[in-house]
């Protein structure tokens, strides 16, 4: 059976990536990630990525207003693990890319060679509004272009040490950046739509992408012709919240408790919707779809969950899968309980 990566998506904003009042209530501490990041490094992950999110969602549960830096907090780790790769995030609209790559070369001397970068090109336009940051609407259609000339200065300055990049966002003057990287710095991307795949097949070495077998198939298929094109190989990662126990009923039962409890203020600031039901509440179905941020929610026994990871091993290409957990803590003692050591995908065996 095919070898499969694993990557932990970590804790960085409150509350993780459920958007309920019936889920483990944390702040996103420093010693919280880590600790999650030094028993994915003791278990053999692969890799530990974290967001970077400036404004959040509010509600009762106070969704991701809390939330540490991704580049710090990517620093602080890099002190302290050995061969965990780190991959912090960037929202592009926030900071210069000569500034992100100097940091960058900073973390991966700091790391040696462990370092890589996740573009986010922005969609949550509050989030940067509030800084004054925000370029106008336009930039919901023209954010790969801006993100295509930012990752270009990104990799001239890493491969050259200096950059003389015109565009139509950018223009350098004999910009430099030394010491260069250990490494060609790998870039993460998270592009599902047509646009976005261009992009992360030119730009990008990997790209993490969200839905179901199928859907995993055919972003895969639809990101390898794109690379092609490019002359480029790019790996696909599918992200999964885990919502699991000793059985499939119980693991269900958990998880209609979570929907239950949904924080409908947070999720109305999520959806953007001006109005809700006042008589019935936010539907069933428009809860599961928001409150967890998008992320495909894999519920099931513990071995349907380590069968599952299997059939995607067999059954696709993905390069790797980055995991989420409703309680950080509780959720990965169980996962290297009653998970991780069956799985075929890491060469083990029921």
């Amino acid at each position: 059976m095919r070898h499969l990566e694993f990557g932990i998506f970590l804790p960085i904003a409150k509350n993780g990536f459920i958007a309920s009042k019936n889920t483990a209530q944390f702040m996103p501490t420093w010693e919280l990630n880590r600790d999650v990041t030094l028993k994915c490094e003791e278990l053999g992950f692969e890799f530990a990525l974290s967001m970077i999110k400036h404004r959040g969602f509010g509600g009762e549960s106070e969704y991701w207003d809390y939330a540490q830096d991704s580049y710090t907090l990517t620093a602080g780790l890099a002190t302290i693990t050995k061969h965990i790769e780190l991959y912090p995030s960037i929202a592009n609209l926030t900071m210069h890319p000569a500034i992100c790559a100097r940091m960058a070369v900073t973390i991966d001397h700091m790391s040696q060679g462990r370092f890589g970068l996740n573009i986010v090109s922005g969609w949550y336009k509050d989030e940067y509004a509030q800084m004054g940051l925000w370029p106008g609407d336009e930039h919901y259609e023209s954010r790969y272009d801006y993100a295509t000339e930012y990752v270009t200065i990104l990799k001239d300055l890493w491969h050259n040490g200096v950059s003389d990049f015109k565009g139509k966002y950018f223009q350098l003057e004999n910009c430099q950046c030394k010491p260069l990287p250990t490494r060609a710095i790998p870039i993460v991307c998270a592009g599902q739509s047509g646009r976005g795949l261009r992009f992360t097949a030119k730009m990008g070495d990997r790209n993490f992408v969200i839905g179901d077998v199928e859907k995993l198939k055919e972003i895969s298929a639809d990101l390898k012709v794109e690379a092609a094109k490019c002359g480029r190989t790019v790996g696909t990662i599918a992200l999964n919240n885990i919502i699991a126990a000793e059985t499939d009923a119980e693991a269900q039962a958990r998880f209609d408790y979570i929907v239950d409890g949904a924080d409908e203020e947070a999720l109305k600031n999520i959806t953007g919707q001006a109005e809700l039901d006042k008589s019935e509440g936010m539907s069933r179905s428009l809860k599961k779809k928001a409150m967890f941020m998008g992320l495909p929610t894999l519920v099931g026994s513990f071995k349907a969950v380590a069968e599952y990871f299997d059939r995607i091993a067999v059954e696709t290409d993905l390069a790797a899968v980055m995991l989420a957990f409703p309680d950080f803590c509780k959720d990965l003692a169980d996962f290297e309980k009653y998970v991780w050591p069956h799985l075929g995908c890491r060469q083990y065996k029921w």
